[in-house]
């Protein structure tokens, strides 16, 4: 199987794995949002992102380390496994201890503080899953993934949508959430013997000076790197209150969709780039080099859409009437998105060529600038200052790693292709502004069509476009 074959095959199975989180995620919880209003969405919300805080903690680094690792050396997977699920296991144990003692000395609702106590168990077994997702994306066999996902996502669409048929309270629908976890650790524990033989969940603490120095720059740099783009969410909690925590979220929830696309990336390359950093240097900078000239094409109608029709879209999904003040922050998390969907490959690179401790001391950096602002601006503006916030911070990330990549960064960005498509995409934008008043359905699907015709006729390479596409795939009206 070649290199590109391999890639397109574990594609199909991340963007499977990806999408079925999306549908029983994030459309469960705009349904959500709609059906139970504001507050309730907001004490949920809370708990949720609370409980993906503290399995941020049990992760620490962990998971990207284990296939970091096991792609770079699979003829000790199982040792390399045994050790690093060891320290999973304790830190995930004080993550829920941790979890708990939050709840107790913290002043939150008798409805929030239950739903955190919930969702501290879907903490446990959404983290322990993960873990075993590691194991699989090492041996590149993300089938396995695919499958322990569809197991969850789907019923606990299911069982979500017939509870709120019986008009089942909160608490319930957060037992569902938990429930379906449980079920697919199961079956991740299962499929885990078939792709490692031998595989040992017994603990053993040997070897732990070794691995020490890399399994604090991984967790450090996991903790910090999820706290700048999530802490808006826990500090309006602290400083506004459940309302402002339910706008914020309604957008937060909506620009989670499109990020699943780097997702995939990510999920899809990080093993073969961390094998191909030891293997082969220029294949590894090759298609670092194609993942990021694809995002950046990819997000630059996306955000277009989000920025020139946020109205639209927020009356579409929840209503404008009770989400009117959603509208100015789903504009600014278009431009974030723009910036984030930038960053990932250069970022990527950094983690497969042993260069992580870089992108530690930046998120550091930026988890402490995000606090800082957001304390003046959570104060003055709530929500919407959050969200400029959240723009400044993951704008600073994306030029630390530009700075600590500078060759790659002048190679894939400062080249003619790159600006003359940056240029024309500003003024498409501004003509459609002028437009705005017009229905999205009229014009979503014209943006759509006009960068597909500027990705294959002008942006991509001929070489690109047959590593990108099967051999002998045509796109009608464009190729």
């Amino acid at each position: 199987m070649t290199e590109a074959v391999r890639i397109r095959r574990n594609s199909i199975f991340s963007i499977i794995s990806i999408t079925s989180r999306l549908i029983a995620n994030v459309i469960l919880f705009l349904i959500i949002a709609r059906y139970y209003g504001p507050k309730i969405f907001g004490q949920f919300t809370f708990a949720h992102s609370l409980s993906y805080i503290f399995i941020i903690l049990a992760d620490f680094g962990f998971d990207v380390l284990l296939t970091n690792e096991i792609a770079k050396d699979r003829n000790n997977a199982v040792k390399i496994f045994q050790q690093y699920f060891s320290l999973k296991f304790v830190f995930t144990l004080f993550a829920l201890v941790s979890m708990w003692i939050f709840v107790l000395f913290n002043d939150l609702s008798y409805e929030t503080r239950l739903l955190v106590m919930i969702f501290s168990i879907y903490m446990v077994f959404t983290n322990m899953t993960n873990f075993l997702y590691a194991l699989y994306k090492g041996f590149e066999r993300l089938e396995f993934e695919t499958k322990v996902s569809l197991i969850i996502n789907i019923s606990l669409l299911i069982l979500t949508i017939i509870l709120m048929i019986l008009k089942a309270d909160i608490i319930t629908i957060a037992v569902a959430f938990v429930s379906t976890r449980i079920l697919g650790f199961l079956f991740g524990v299962k499929y885990s013997f078939i792709v490692l033989k031998g595989i040992s969940f017994k603990l053993l603490f040997t070897g732990f000076s070794k691995i020490k120095k890399k399994v604090f720059v991984f967790g450090f740099n996991l903790a910090f790197n999820y706290l700048f783009f999530q802490l808006d969410t826990i500090l309006l909690a602290f400083w506004k209150g459940d309302y402002e925590v339910g706008i914020y979220q309604s957008v937060f929830k909506l620009i989670l969709i499109p990020l699943v696309i780097p997702d995939i990336f990510i999920n899809t390359l990080l093993p073969v780039l961390s094998r191909l950093n030891v293997e082969n240097k220029a294949q590894w900078k090759k298609i670092g080099g194609i993942m990021n000239k694809l995002l950046f094409i990819i997000i630059i109608p996306i955000s277009i859409i989000l920025f020139i029709y946020a109205d639209q879209i927020i009356n579409i999904v929840y209503g404008v009437k009770e989400y009117s003040s959603a509208i100015p922050i789903l504009r600014i998390f278009a431009l974030t998105l723009f910036v984030r969907f930038n960053l990932e490959a250069f970022a990527l690179m950094l983690t497969t060529s042993n260069r992580q401790h870089v992108r530690m001391k930046v998120v550091i950096t930026a988890t402490f600038l995000n606090l800082i602002l957001n304390y003046f601006m959570i104060n003055s503006y709530g929500a919407y200052g959050a969200a400029i916030v959240s723009l400044l911070t993951n704008t600073f990330v994306g030029v630390m790693y530009y700075l600590s990549t500078l060759p790659l960064f002048f190679e894939w960005v400062i080249n003619t292709r790159t600006i003359v498509v940056l240029v024309l995409s500003c003024a498409l934008a501004y003509s459609f502004w002028l437009l705005r008043s017009y229905s999205i359905f009229i014009f979503t699907p014209i943006i759509l069509l006009l960068f597909a015709i500027i990705t294959f006729k002008y942006f991509l390479t001929e070489k690109e476009k047959n590593l990108i596409l099967p051999l002998g795939i045509k796109i009608p009206f464009i190729n």
